[in-house]
């Protein structure tokens, strides 16, 4: 099964009245067995428009899973249209239906019409008994082969777990995130674009908050194979853009940093204002930090930076809070006090209006190694007001990395 396809049926997808967590977790499932899925689509309870979005699904997909629409109501009409288009007369199943008798006889009801048509199946489908629910699923064999499961999440889930290791085997499929600072999702791209093409294994790059990242995906018959087939191509790509990579997967700049103050036995301290404590979370939010973060303060006032961190009122009233000067002496009276080997300040307009007569997106990170203090200037034009705090909270960060990597 080389091109995979997941349809989700119900209006209420389309009215946004429930989020179609459904596709997510199928393609995640249909990854640990090395299927890709190509396309998602989502059709409301309209027969004419699921035929049409069925007919075009059987001629570009070899594996369709269509989930919804196999309740007892009137708009659950999956099976018949596809019935139709498929040629395959809809025929009750006697077990899915004694399931279902002896269920509503638990509950003291009466079988209705409605009832018992989730019974009915597709003639030679191979029926996936449903172990939390009523309807049955589907396994319909063919050119393009069909998959049926109910929309409703718990269900689907439990038949995904139930089917997928008896119906998929052979390709494993693994994959790895290789993840990037100070560089931009294009020019990572170009750096690249030789390896994009590729079809085995294949290089893909994604933009985050002043990141970038290229997942590679291999696909094998083990995983053994498939990860040495990632090593090769994480080899070539590290190769031309090493310099500016920090980690795989889950790793963020933070953790990296952690793991470098670590290994030298070395501690780090933080002094915020425009971050207002998130270098911190995103410090105290890695395990191990503990054994190098000392810790951290949040002086917004210009009161508390003079208390805390001595810096000088003279100098706020001269230069402004948000200065070369004010990051200098916030990392400075840090350093001071904590006896930190390395320390961070932040002072900066992140909006919506300046208080310091700086344009909006000004930022001033005090830097401290070893080695003695500098200060860095930032500008973030026309970003958002929490864009501006996290990038300014990276870049610190980053910037401590880049020195440590130096031996500062």
């Amino acid at each position: 099964m080389k091109r995979a396809e997941i349809i989700a049926v119900g209006s209420e997808l389309l009215l946004g009245e429930i989020v179609n967590t459904n596709a997510s977790y199928i393609s995640e499932q249909l990854s640990k067995y090395g299927v890709p899925v190509l396309y998602h689509q989502v059709v409301g309870d309209n027969a004419a428009r699921m035929r049409e979005t069925f007919e075009i699904a059987r001629r570009r997909s070899d594996f369709v899973i269509v989930t919804g629409g196999l309740g007892p109501t009137a708009d659950d009409v999956t099976k018949a249209v596809l019935s139709d288009l498929l040629e395959r007369p809809i025929v009750r199943d006697e077990e899915a239906y004694e399931t279902i008798q002896r269920f509503l006889v638990s509950r003291n009801r009466l079988m209705n019409d409605g009832d018992a048509r989730q019974a009915d199946v597709l003639s030679g489908a191979d029926v996936l008994p449903n172990p939390v629910g009523l309807a049955p699923g589907m396994w319909i064999a063919g050119d393009t082969t069909w998959l049926l499961l109910p929309g409703v999440p718990r269900e689907m889930k439990a038949l995904v777990e139930a089917t997928f290791p008896k119906k998929l085997s052979g390709a494993t499929l693994v994959s790895e995130s290789l993840r990037f600072y100070e560089i931009g999702e294009s020019a990572l791209d170009d750096a690249v674009k030789d390896l994009l093409d590729g079809s085995n294994p294949t290089v893909a790059p994604y933009a985050e908050t002043g990141e970038a990242r290229l997942r590679i995906s291999a696909r094998a018959t083990d995983e053994v194979t498939a990860r040495q087939m990632i090593q090769e191509m994480r080899t070539e790509i590290l190769k031309r853009v090493g310099s500016y990579y920090f980690g795989s997967d889950d790793e963020t700049i933070a953790s990296h940093l952690v793991q470098s103050l670590s290994r030298l036995n070395r501690t780090f301290a933080v002094a915020e204002s425009l971050t207002g404590g998130e270098v911190q979370s995103m410090v105290t939010s890695t395990p191990g930090a503990s054994v190098v973060f000392l810790g951290g303060v949040v002086t917004y006032s210009d009161e508390l930076k003079n208390r805390y961190l001595g810096v000088s009122l003279d100098t706020i009233e001269q230069h402004s809070v948000v200065s070369k000067e004010v990051a200098y002496e916030m990392v400075d009276g840090l350093s001071k006090t904590t006896h930190a080997d390395y320390a961070l300040s932040f002072t900066g307009e992140a909006g919506p209006t300046s208080n310091s007569g700086r344009p909006i997106g000004t930022v001033y990170i005090g830097v401290k190694t070893p080695n003695g203090i500098e200060v860095i200037e930032r500008t973030y034009p026309h970003q958002e007001r929490n864009i501006i705090r996290m990038r300014a909270a990276k870049d610190g960060l980053w910037a401590l990395i880049q020195r440590i990597k130096k031996g500062e």
